[in-house]
């Protein structure tokens, strides 16, 4: 593989192992814009001859420009031209919106959304569901072992969530819509709690885990959490909780996004380098 060449824009602690483990596999590597890593001088000069470039995860917070350091700012359309330029003709990267696709495939560009693989996805639940427990854990006064807690949404963070929780010996609850959800949370020895009802159950439990990118956690719900309650929210931005209502009730809320990159980089870096290389070899 020593012909082929990625260009890192950006990137958080996770990318500088993924250049190691990307280098190891004998791809050439060139890196602009990380602040862990020893940068090219310019954009042109990362991208000049890579065959594909790797932005950060997310890509982008505001949809026009990549999601880096405070003190630099690229805008897509700046990345596409020099990508036309230079022949690199595919992008990857986390979160992707299908209009960011878009624009790219109008430039000839073929964009990869490392987190639409579903192996990323799962692999990706484990460190993010250790993350939050530790955080869990930090930030309150008590033990998770025979706690009450709730893990609000049952996809792939919520089923590994509820399995590590039941494990350390929690009375775990989880959220469903659907009676299969249901039959499987019960499988799990945990209790199902219908979303629909979790008004009437939120003054029971000591740590609150939302895995839902929504407002699941609006003012109304808030007001029946039980003081000295933790919640943790490692859902996809915005998250799913009214942080400044939950300030206005000294409820501690934390939105904690990006687990994976900051508890377990290595093992974050080896799951995103096993998808690049896959999508290497379906583009080639």
């Amino acid at each position: 593989m020593s012909s082929f060449k990625f260009a890192i824009i950006g990137g958080d602690n996770r990318y500088k192992i993924l250049k190691e483990l990307l280098e190891k596999d004998g791809y050439g590597i060139s890196v602009y814009g990380n602040m862990h890593i020893a940068s090219e001088g310019s954009l042109e000069g990362c991208i000049a001859n890579a065959w594909a470039v790797i932005l950060p995860i997310p890509v982008s917070k505001d949809g026009e420009h990549i999601n880096m350091c405070e003190d630099m700012s690229i805008t897509f359309d700046e990345l596409f031209g020099v990508m036309q330029r230079e022949g690199a003709g595919l992008l990857m990267g986390g979160v992707i919106s299908s209009e960011l696709k878009q624009r790219a495939g109008e430039k000839g560009i073929t964009a990869a959304d490392l987190f639409e693989r579903e192996e990323v996805a799962i692999n990706n639940a484990v460190p993010t569901a250790e993350g939050a427990i530790m955080t869990a854990i930090q930030e309150s006064d008590r033990v998770l072992f025979k706690s009450r807690a709730l893990v609000a949404g049952f996809g792939r963070c919520g089923k590994v969530l509820s399995a590590m929780l039941r494990g350390m010996g929690a009375d775990v609850s989880v959220t469903f819509r659907k009676k299969s959800d249901e039959a499987y949370i019960n499988a799990l020895g945990c209790r199902g709690v219908d979303i629909r009802e979790l008004e009437t159950e939120l003054n029971g439990f000591d740590f609150i885990f939302n895995t839902v990118p929504a407002l699941i956690f609006d003012g109304e719900r808030l007001e029946r959490v039980r003081s000295g309650a933790v919640i943790v929210d490692i859902a996809q931005a915005p998250g799913g909780v009214d942080y400044g209502y939950a300030s206005k009730l000294n409820i501690k809320a934390l939105y904690c996004p990006g687990l994976p990159g900051r508890v377990a980089p290595y093992t974050a870096a080896e799951i995103l380098k096993t998808a690049i290389t896959d999508i290497v070899l379906d583009n080639t």
